[in-house]
C-alpha cells in the first residue's frame, strides 16, 4: 500500500471517516485513500468501531495497524469512537460507512459532536422508519445529508437517461449484475442480510426516485417477472432473500421502467433504451470493453483490492467533490441523493420485496 499523505490545500473542509474497514476491503478506506489526496479535503479523524475497539478486537490486523501509523503520523486522530474526538469547533463533514444496522447511532454520534454535514454510504439505515427518525434528528439541528449513490452521477446511467429522454415513449432496462458464485451466495446473504433489494440494486431504486418520480405513493402498476431465469428467491444460512430478481414498474404519470439485479449475472452491468415498440434503441454497458481492460490489468497488479474501487473509483470521487465544494460555498449539492430520496428508495425496496414474495409464494401455492 502506498503511503498516504494529507494533501491539504488553502480552502479546505475537514472531514472524519467512520467506520474505516481494512484496506484494500472496507469502503471507508477508499474514501479515506481519495480524500487524503483531495486538496478541498482535510482528514482529521478515523472512527473504526471494531478493529480500534480492543475488547472486540484484542490483535488487530497487522495492515490495519500500518494504517494508523501511517494515519498518525500525518496527525490524524484514530479511535473507536465518535464521542472520543474532540468536538467540531469548524464545519465538518463526518463520512460514515459502517455496517448498515450500525448506522444509526454512527449518525447520532456524529450530530452531537457538531458535524454540519454527513456523507452516508447507502442505504442510510436498515428500515424506512429508522432513516426517517435520523432525517428529522438532522433536520432539527440543521444539518446537511447527502447518500453515496454513485449511479446518479455514472456515465453508463447519464448516457441512457440522456437518449431515452430525446426518443418519445422510450424505456429504460437498468441491469445490475455483481459476479458472486453459487457457492458464495451463503456469505452473501448473510453480510447483506437486509436484502437484495435494500443493498444491491437501491442504487437502481434511488435512480428511479430521482430520475423517473417513482415513490410507493405514485405506483400504478408492478409486474414481477416470475419466470426462473429471471427471478429466484432462495432462503440460505437462515436467510430468505433474492438470488436475482427482474420486475417492471409504472407510474400514475404512465412512465414505465424495467430493472434487473442478478447477485450471480457476471462483472458488467448495463443501461440499455428501447423505443416505443419494444426495439433496442441503444445499450450502455458498464464496464464498457476499454474500462474492462483496464479493470482487468489493475486487478492482476493488486489482486487483493476490491474490483469495484477500481470500477467506480471516478463516481466516488465525484460524488465527494460535489459535496465537499458545496459545503465550502455553503450551498446544497446538486445531483447528489439527499436523505429524502434514500428514504423514498428505501420504501420501494420494502414495497417491491412484499409484493413480490406475495406473487412468488402464490405463484408457489398453486
Amino acid at each position: 500500500m502506498s503511503k498516504l499523505v494529507n494533501n491539504v490545500g488553502d480552502k479546505a473542509l475537514d472531514v472524519v471517516i467512520v467506520g474505516c474497514g481494512m484496506p484494500k476491503r472496507g469502503m471507508g478506506w477508499y474514501h479515506l485513500t481519495q480524500l487524503m489526496e483531495m486538496p478541498n479535503a482535510n482528514v482529521v479523524g478515523v472512527v473504526e468501531p471494531f478493529f480500534l475497539n480492543s475488547s472486540l478486537c484484542p490483535t488487530p490486523p497487522e495492515p490495519f495497524m500500518n494504517l494508523v501509523e501511517q494515519l498518525k503520523a500525518q496527525g490524524v486522530t484514530c479511535t473507536d469512537s465518535v464521542s472520543k474526538l474532540p468536538k467540531f469547533t469548524k464545519d465538518t463533514m463526518c463520512l460514515i460507512a459502517g455496517r448498515t444496522p450500525d448506522n444509526p447511532k454512527l449518525f447520532r454520534s456524529c450530530i452531537e459532536q457538531g458535524a454540519a454535514v454527513i456523507y452516508l454510504e447507502k442505504p442510510g439505515a436498515p428500515t424506512v422508519s429508522e432513516l426517517q427518525s435520523m432525517k428529522d434528528l438532522a433536520d432539527s439541528k440543521g444539518v446537511k445529508v447527502y447518500l453515496g449513490y454513485n449511479k446518479n452521477v455514472t456515465p453508463y446511467v447519464q448516457k441512457a437517461l440522456q437518449l431515452a429522454n430525446s426518443v418519445e415513449h422510450s424505456k429504460v432496462t437498468f441491469c445490475h449484475n455483481n459476479s458472486y458464485k453459487r457457492d458464495e451466495l451463503e456469505e452473501c446473504f448473510t453480510r447483506c442480510s437486509e436484502g437484495m433489494l435494500k443493498n444491491m440494486a437501491i442504487h437502481e431504486l434511488a435512480l428511479l426516485v430521482t430520475f423517473f418520480g417513482v415513490t410507493v405513493d405514485s405506483i400504478e402498476a408492478f409486474h414481477l417477472m416470475t419466470d426462473s431465469s429471471s427471478t429466484e428467491q432462495l432462503t440460505i444460512g437462515g436467510y430468505t432473500d433474492f438470488s436475482k430478481i427482474g420486475f417492471t414498474v409504472t407510474t400514475k404519470n404512465d412512465k414505465s421502467v424495467n430493472v434487473i439485479a442478478d447477485r450471480c449475472g457476471g462483472n458488467i452491468s448495463f443501461a440499455s433504451v428501447n423505443d416505443a415498440k419494444g426495439v433496442e434503441i441503444e445499450k450502455f454497458e458498464f464496464p464498457d470493453q476499454e474500462a474492462q481492460k483496464k479493470l482487468d490489468i489493475q486487478c492482476a497488479e493488486d489482486p487483493e483490492m476490491m474490483p469495484y474501487f477500481f470500477i467506480q473509483s471516478d463516481d466516488y470521487l465525484t460524488l465527494k467533490n460535489l459535496v465537499i465544494d458545496s459545503t465550502l460555498d455553503h450551498k446544497m449539492a446538486q445531483n447528489v441523493a439527499t436523505i429524502q430520496i434514500a428514504i423514498d428508495a428505501l420504501k420501494l425496496a420494502e414495497y417491491f420485496t412484499e409484493e413480490s414474495r406475495k406473487i412468488l409464494d402464490g405463484k408457489a401455492g398453486k
